[in-house]
């Protein structure tokens, strides 16, 4: 058995774990969107936010997030049928001025009257700084008779996606500019069994110092600080555990590395063990392969970004954590 093999085998008999341990069958379902969050006994109106869609002309309009979609950079276009009939949507576009352009779904889709369908659309490129956010979303939906109605109202955003992703993506250009942080394909495990550690290395590459001009020659200017004031620097404070892995040694990886552009690469190893071994974790993971670092450049933003994993990598993550908590599908 090949080791790609091996992991997709480890990964089908832990989703075969995790349904098997479900006591409860659920019925279909006119899409996936994410929870809200708990509400607590004492002041629910405070803490669980309001839901509910913009309500336009029957239809019921509203933009969220799966977990999935992060890192995908997709929206999910939210149309429930407010109407006692079946509509057909047949266009959905979405825009908004943190956005270079507007985005349209790709597919028609049934909408039965009460039930909610959820469009995926692609992000464009962020427009940075990002403008005031009032984002607009255009239906086209036809009904039995064959008449057509175009709606357009500004979408109900109940998790705030909108202002989360402009933070996220103009941290993720502000980074950029000045180096690119990377987790090699390749993962380093040391020692057996539940003993074993697993090697992330977390690489940053600064930009170079030379530019090239419009002319066409070098030059050798280094990228200004988001505030103008003196060159830009990146400083890495720390990684963070995730869902799947956590530190070998203590909360968190200490970092502490400042770069700017024209630095020599660094590569950081983060030494790491399984967060949790349960079946229902790592059967369903969804970020569990993103490593959350925290950082801040001179004179601009701070954040948290979260760093990919390429398929080889999370594959070979995957098979380690197979491999250590027990579930690894053996030869013979």
């Amino acid at each position: 058995m090949s080791a790609r093999a091996a992991v997709l085998a480890a990964l089908t008999a832990l989703v075969l774990v995790a349904v098997s341990g479900c006591s409860a069958t659920a019925g279909p379902a006119a899409s996936t969107a994410p929870a809200a969050p708990a509400a607590t006994a004492t002041d629910a109106s405070a803490t669980e936010p309001d839901t509910a869609p913009v309500v336009v002309d029957g239809l019921g309009l509203a933009i969220l997030q799966n977990r999935p979609d992060y890192g995908a950079r997709r929206l999910q276009l939210s149309i429930t049928n407010e109407t006692d009939a079946s509509v057909m949507v047949t266009a959905a576009r979405f825009s908004s001025p943190q956005f270079t352009q507007p985005v349209a779904a790709e597919k028609s889709t049934d909408v039965p009257a009460g039930l909610t369908r959820y469009l995926p659309v692609a992000l464009p490129d962020a427009v940075c700084p990002a403008p005031s956010t009032i984002p607009e979303l255009t239906v086209t939906v036809t009904d039995a008779t064959g008449a057509s109605r175009e709606v357009t109202a500004r979408p109900a955003d109940p998790f705030g996606v909108l202002d989360r992703i402009a933070g996220e993506d103009c941290l993720d250009e502000a980074v950029a500019a000045v180096a690119t942080l990377r987790l090699a394909d390749t993962l380093e495990v040391t020692g057996e069994g539940p003993d074993a550690v697993a090697h992330l290395a977390l690489i940053v590459e600064p930009r170079p110092k030379g530019v090239t001009t419009d002319t066409g020659g070098a030059s050798d200017t280094t990228p200004a600080a988001p505030s103008g004031d003196g060159p830009a620097t990146l400083h890495l404070d720390s990684a963070a555990s995730t869902i799947l892995l956590e530190p070998a040694d203590g909360a968190d990886w200490p970092i502490e590395l400042t770069v700017s552009p024209g630095d020599a690469p660094t590569t950081i190893t983060l030494d790491a063990v399984p967060a949790r071994c349960d079946p229902h974790a790592i059967a369903e993971d969804k970020r569990g392969t993103f490593v959350p670092v925290t950082l801040e450049l001179s004179g601009g933003p701070a954040g948290t970004v979260s760093i990919p994993s390429a398929d080889p990598l999370r594959l070979a993550i995957y098979a380690y954590l197979a491999n250590t908590c027990g579930f690894a599908v053996t030869d013979g």
